[in-house]
């Protein structure tokens, strides 16, 4: 199965590049930290789009099923993980007024996704 998880948020005014250079300084950790059945495919920022409240920066991940996303999440709350202080690091950059542009998106692949025609 696969998965894409796409979150968009909204840097602090003041903190883009200082945002910029943590991910240089901290993508390959990222990567290297994933929980087993995700991948970090990248931060980006949005050049254009369509989508008015999802927020100026995207983060991808990639899961290979359902309980990828358990175990990301339990990861990501193990203080002793890379993964939960990576997450920390990076959370001091991202704007968390509910009042601004934020997402938060799961796609399955569509080969693997139950569809149907409705009977007419």
């Amino acid at each position: 199965m696969k998965f894409i998880q796409i979150g968009g948020y909204t840097v602090k005014a003041g903190q883009e590049e200082a945002h910029q250079e943590w991910l240089i300084e901290n993508e390959e950790r990222l990567r290297k930290a994933a929980p087993p059945g995700t991948k970090y495919i990248g931060t980006f920022a949005a050049v254009f789009s369509s989508e008015k409240a999802a927020g100026g920066y995207r983060v991808l991940f990639e899961h290979d099923s359902y309980g990828a996303l358990d175990a990301s999440a339990a990861t990501a709350k193990d203080p002793d993980s890379d993964w939960h202080k990576l997450s920390m690091e990076v959370s001091k950059f991202i704007e968390t007024d509910w009042n601004l542009p934020y997402s938060n998106e799961l796609l399955k692949n569509v080969v693997e996704a139950t569809i149907w025609d409705p009977k007419t």
